[in-house]
């Protein structure tokens, strides 16, 4: 079993954890050790079995696969952590390998190029799925221009509860911060985006599929 590449999927719907180890079952060299729904389980698993890779499911419920992934790094150095997401936002791409993920696929990945990012990963390589790979790197080629329309993770947030209709006095009692603070940070959001108001804003959200 040590020739196995260990896998732990971290995924907080059931389903999808099963479908993602079923895909795996018999696949060359893979061993599925375990499956977690929250960033405590994927910890504790993690320590215990120690895993090769850890797919990692990006939104967690209540809590978030960044979080997990900074927690595993940090304990873990030679675990490798790819994430798993419906987003295909270069944002988030950039965000989860900026704190240590070494692969990104969307959830329209194949069950071939999972098997590829697994194995290009545990040889110590950095995987983009195909779909938003050619962007990805696009957009490393224009970091000036790019970085000003770039969200960060805050701004995401707001945007994301912007998008389902929340006041800024509403955002701020979820966010605890004021609503000046939340109509600065919405001003800011607008600019970047060149966006002339917040409806346009919410449109751009549900199509990037924050919400």
């Amino acid at each position: 079993m040590d020739s196995y590449i260990k896998v732990l999927i971290v995924d907080d719907h059931k389903l999808i954890s099963e479908a993602w180890s079923s895909l795996l079952k018999d696949a060359p060299n893979i061993s599925v050790i375990g499956t977690a729904d929250n960033v405590d389980d994927a910890y504790t698993i993690s320590m215990q079995y120690k895993p090769d890779i850890v797919l990692m499911d990006i939104n967690l419920g209540e809590s978030s696969g960044f979080d997990a992934t900074e927690k595993i790094n940090d304990s873990l150095p030679k675990t490798r952590v790819i994430g798993l997401s419906l987003h295909d936002d270069i944002t988030y791409v950039k965000k989860f390998l900026s704190i240590g993920a070494k692969g990104y696929l969307t959830k329209n990945t194949t069950k071939s190029e999972l098997i590829e990012a697994i194995h290009s990963v545990f040889k110590g390589e950095t995987f983009i799925a195909s779909d938003i790979k050619d962007r990805y790197f696009t957009s490393l080629l224009n970091v000036d221009s790019e970085a000003k329309k770039e969200l960060t993770m805050k701004e995401i947030e707001i945007v994301k509860h912007i998008a389902k209709g929340l006041t800024s006095k509403e955002i701020g009692e979820k966010l605890f911060i004021s609503h000046r603070t939340v109509e600065t940070h919405r001003h800011n959001i607008l600019k970047k985006l060149d966006m002339p108001n917040s409806a346009q804003l919410s449109s751009w959200a549900k199509d990037k599929g924050y919400v």
